[in-house]
């Protein structure tokens, strides 16, 4: 038990600082007449350092001036890497010279807009940053006169059609059922907060001489009821906020979950609230306008509005109980033995704790 002490200790120290570590390109685009396809592509700056080398005097400190002046190397690096073609004709891509920044999840991204010339039903080839940046991946999103499609490129070598119609139904569910599990699973705030509501129940049974006690002895029904109402509330105002019923900050609502993180990692040591049901409401619907913001990044489907919302929360759902499923039999383990317990239960939670502060600080 020494060793799964270490091992558990390894890992949470080993945690990335930044809550969400992926690579995600959006190309977002809007068919405006018969032949014309007008948008923009956002990819980001860190991303583009790291494969254009665009800061010049290596000192680390990308400037605004630096990018305007590698603007025609990152379009020309573009034309090669972004294509679109008919069976027949390579299609017209005009890039502006108005560009800006965007901020996600605390990363900048350079938001260039472009115009696509193509008649018909047309291919899309996307291969850029896949040689220098692990797991990248470019979202789709498509306006067109009939309809709207999403698509997930992650393959370099991936050629997506265009076609002139709008996703059915089960592709938009499967699309945004995709999009929910890699939000959760990337998302590392919301990851420990999960695994801090799992700390707060001691996972072993009371021996003979012991009386079972309601507050923090393992209780798969209450553990059930208490994920059950955490989905509950952030499928609330993720639902809410995606149908533009409420309005929240995304600054500040990602500056709460970072606070409940800290907050829950600190109240698994402490029991300051030992009805832990309504901190998990609570805190679910912040959790919520944090999902709603990824939501909105992908954008809802025009024709399918009401199945991307379920889809996505759905996606969430089955992440969070992959995540459970994964965790239960180690905090099972961490806690057969009292004197292993008392050791790592205030170590995981100081080290989560720890995150929630940075976060705050960091998001602030």
């Amino acid at each position: 038990m020494r060793h799964i002490a270490i091992l558990l200790t390894l890992l949470f120290c080993s945690l990335p600082l930044t809550a969400h570590q992926f690579s995600t390109a959006n190309l977002t685009m809007e068919q405006v007449s018969a032949e014309h396809h007008k948008g923009a592509i956002e990819l980001s700056l860190k991303d583009l350092q790291h494969t254009l080398k665009l800061d010049p005097n290596q000192n680390g400190a990308l400037t605004w001036g630096e990018v305007i002046n590698s603007h025609s190397l990152i379009t020309s690096y573009l034309d090669v890497h972004l294509e679109v073609n008919t069976k027949s004709d390579e299609c017209d891509i005009q890039w502006d010279e108005n560009i800006s920044l965007t901020d996600s999840y605390g990363e900048r991204l350079l938001k260039q807009p472009l115009l696509i010339q193509c008649r018909g039903d047309f291919n899309l080839h996307y291969s850029a940053l896949f040689e220098t940046t692990n797991n990248h991946k470019l979202l789709v999103n498509w306006s067109l006169d009939d309809g709207q499609t999403q698509a997930i490129i992650n393959n370099p070598d991936a050629v997506w059609r265009v076609a002139a119609s709008s996703n059915s139904s089960w592709d938009t569910l499967v699309f945004y059922l995709y999009q929910g599990m890699i939000h959760i699973w990337i998302g590392l705030d919301h990851v420990l907060f999960l695994l801090t509501l799992l700390l707060h129940f001691k996972w072993t049974k009371p021996t003979a001489n012991q009386k079972p006690t309601k507050d923090n002895n393992f209780n798969l029904k209450s553990l059930l009821w208490l994920v059950t109402g955490f989905t509950l509330a952030h499928s609330i105002t993720l639902t809410l906020t995606a149908l533009n019923l409420i309005t929240v900050s995304p600054k500040w609502a990602e500056v709460g979950i970072a606070i409940s993180v800290a907050f829950a990692a600190l109240n698994a040591i402490t029991h300051w609230i030992r009805h832990i049901m309504m901190m998990t409401v609570a805190f679910g619907l912040l959790h919520g306008l944090g999902f709603a913001g990824a939501l909105s990044e992908l954008g809802l489907s025009k024709s399918h509005q009401i199945t991307s919302i379920v889809g996505f929360n759905l996606g969430v759902e089955v992440g969070q109980i992959a995540i459970i499923l994964a965790a239960t039999p180690i905090l099972w383990l961490m806690s057969k033995r009292d004197s292993i317990y008392k050791v790592t239960l205030p170590l995981i939670s100081g080290i989560i704790f720890m995150l929630g502060l940075y976060w705050v600080w960091e998001r602030i």
